[in-house]
């Protein structure tokens, strides 16, 4: 059998298929000469808010600084304060990337962490309202490898309780709950724009939407030192403004976004067929009202988890695991979180797999992946 090296996300071969309008956007830069906040990030935030379908869209430095800046102007609106107390409770999922827990803290309030559906990998709205206290003030819903959470009944706890609602749509640019876009319905969405994301610049860029214009208001000023205008600064704000060459970038790729995700979900469809009748396996649930964006393509492995990566590893398949350590196993957040019984995400912790999966993958490389699979489980 011939070895491939097969990375998980393709960013080479991506370049090569973009290389003419993304040095075309590149050229139009060098020309105006405005690299920050310039005219290519206002050009973006209009193209991205219409393809969203979302009123506000605010470019930032990157996806940790959409959640924080979010939050913060949460916190203006709602409390009239640039920080919240720590008392106040922001309810999320255990099964994440450390930013999103790292904004809550950031914010002021401490993370309260309540289980998972075991089927969706996404934060379980039961859970979300056994959870609620008098001091719970909201939710960070993580739309986790590109499927969005069950929104209808996250948002009808969250009006019931009077709870804010942020979403965190790192993993799932595109995708889709009941006919709308994941990030536009929640008072807040906010976007990774990190390399290796469905939609990623060449560094680190990140994208707040909303519908409230208030909200939007308080983001723009915030992202840039809290200035309502030059030099008069209202807030305690950031430096975390879009560049002009990161939104250059994603101009070029934004075109594209529906084609590459749609040539994700073909791929994932194929893994699906592949893998299909291997009892050792479950493959990723897709429910009916959504579409799912395939970020990653996120395998449950019921035995041998671990001997399957390595042996996947050892083939030049670049698996990983995303993510091997829960949130309150980690030394900087077991003194800040409230630990609610995590049973789901502990399983899921020690059973995920995630495979190589991008708009360049070759039908080679795929049947080679599935290949390796079905040989290890053979052995």
């Amino acid at each position: 059998m011939r070895k491939f090296k097969i990375p998980i996300a393709d960013l080479i071969r991506e370049y090569n298929f973009l290389k003419r309008e993304i040095q075309k956007e590149f050229r139009d830069c060098f020309k105006t000469h405005d690299w920050v906040l310039g005219s290519k990030v206002t050009i973006f935030e209009k193209h991205v808010a219409k393809y969203l379908r979302t009123n506000y869209a605010i470019g930032v430095a990157s996806g940790t600084d959409a959640l924080v800046l979010s939050l913060k102007a949460l916190a203006l609106k709602l409390k009239r304060r640039e920080f919240f107390d720590k008392k106040d409770e922001i309810i999320t999922t255990p099964l994440t990337f450390i930013a999103t827990v790292e904004a809550i803290l950031r914010s002021g309030a401490t993370p309260v962490l309540v289980d998972v559906d075991y089927d969706t990998f996404n934060i379980s709205p039961f859970k979300i309202k056994e959870a609620i206290t008098k001091n719970t003030v909201g939710i960070v819903c993580v739309h986790l490898y590109g499927l969005g959470c069950q929104m209808s009944e996250i948002l009808k706890v969250a009006g019931e309780n009077n709870l804010f609602v942020l979403e965190d749509t790192a993993q799932a640019f595109g995708g889709v709950y009941k006919g709308k876009k994941l990030g536009t319905l929640a008072n807040l969405g906010a976007y990774s724009f990190f390399p290796s994301k469905n939609l990623g610049c060449y560094g680190d860029g990140g994208l707040i939407v909303t519908n409230d214009r208030k909200l939007a208001e308080l983001v723009r000023v915030l992202r840039n030192h809290g200035q309502q205008k030059r030099y008069h600064a209202k807030y305690i704000g950031y430096n975390s403004r879009l560049d002009s060459i990161q939104a250059s970038v994603l101009l070029a790729k934004l075109n594209y976004i529906d084609k590459f995700n749609k040539k994700r979900r073909e791929i994932a469809q194929k893994y699906h067929q592949g893998l299909e009748g291997l009892k050792e396996i479950k493959i990723p649930l897709e429910p009916k009202d959504s579409i799912h964006t395939y970020h990653l393509y996120t395998l449950k492995v019921l035995s041998k988890r671990n001997q399957l990566l390595q042996f996947l590893n050892s083939k030049g398949v670049d698996a990983r695991i995303y993510y091997p350590v829960l949130i309150n196993k980690m030394e900087a957040f077991r003194s800040c979180v409230v630990k609610k019984r995590l049973e789901n995400a502990t399983i899921l912790s020690k059973q995920m797999l995630s495979l190589p999966i991008h708009p360049f993958l070759k039908e080679e490389e795929i049947d080679y992946i599935i290949s390796l699979i079905r040989k290890f489980f053979r052995r």
